[in-house]
């Protein structure tokens, strides 16, 4: 009977899995949150508000209407039925 040996790669896989992990967080969060404006402009941009809104119009084209047809002994020829 053989005799099962286990593979040593495993923990190393597990370790790099951590360490992609933390280098994925640091930068989709924490390299932006570095970025991001502190002091005077921060407060600014947070204060920000879009002026106010006014009357647009909007003209709605009348809708495309689709319709497909299927030749039936088309699709009898392509579709192959089971049996």
């Amino acid at each position: 009977m053989n005799r099962y040996a286990p593979s040593r790669i495993n923990p190393f896989v597990g370790i790099a899995a951590v360490a992609m992990t933390a280098a994925t967080f640091v930068v989709a969060v924490a390299v932006p949150s570095r970025l991001a404006p502190t002091g005077v402009d921060a407060t600014a941009l947070a204060a920000w508000k879009p002026a106010t809104a006014r009357a647009v119009e909007v003209t709605v084209l009348p809708p495309i209407e689709v319709i497909g047809l299927r030749d039936t002994n088309f699709a009898e020829r392509h579709h192959k039925r089971p049996g």
